[in-house]
C-alpha cells in the first residue's frame, strides 16, 4: 500500500511546517511549494482541504500564510490519511475488490490484516516524527 500523492505531499507540507513555522510564524504557500517541490495549485487545494479538517489554520494578508492547528506531536500520519485519502479506511481488497467483512478471495484475509497493521503504524507516527531536519 502506498499513499496516495495527495496524502504524501499533504504529510511533507505540515512536516516543513512543523519545522519552520515556529511559534507563531507562517508559511507561505509559494515557499513551501517551491521547498517541497508540489505543485502550487495543488498545493493550496490540500492546504483547503486540511484546514477544513482541522489539522492547520490559514492567516491572510501580506505576511499570511499556513501553519499547524496543532502541535506536530500532536497530529498523526492517520490524521491527514484520512483528510486526504480516497479510502482512508482501506476496506476494499487490493485483488478482488470486495469491501467489508465479506472474504472474497484468498488473499482478503491478509489484506485486512496488513490493513490494521498500518493503520496502527500510522497512529502512533506524528508529524514530529518527519519533521526532523
Amino acid at each position: 500500500m502506498v499513499f496516495s500523492k495527495a496524502t504524501g505531499y499533504g504529510i511533507r507540507a505540515m512536516s516543513y511546517m512543523a519545522r519552520h513555522g515556529g511559534d507563531v510564524g507562517v508559511c507561505g504557500l509559494g515557499e513551501i511549494a517551491s521547498s517541497e517541490k508540489i505543485p502550487q495549485d495543488y498545493l493550496r487545494k490540500l492546504l483547503g482541504e486540511l484546514r477544513r479538517h482541522r489539522l492547520v489554520r490559514s492567516v491572510k494578508g501580506v505576511h499570511g500564510g499556513y501553519l499547524l492547528a496543532h502541535e506536530p506531536q500532536n497530529i498523526t500520519l492517520w490524521d491527514v490519511f484520512k483528510a486526504l485519502d480516497n479510502d482512508p479506511y482501506l476496506d476494499e481488497c487490493i485483488l478482488c475488490g470486495e469491501r467489508g467483512e465479506n472474504l472474497s478471495c484468498s488473499f482478503c484475509a491478509e489484506w485486512k490484516r496488513i490493513c490494521n497493521e498500518l493503520v496502527a503504524t500510522l497512529k502512533k507516527q506524528t508529524i514530529a516524527d518527519f519533521a526532523l531536519d
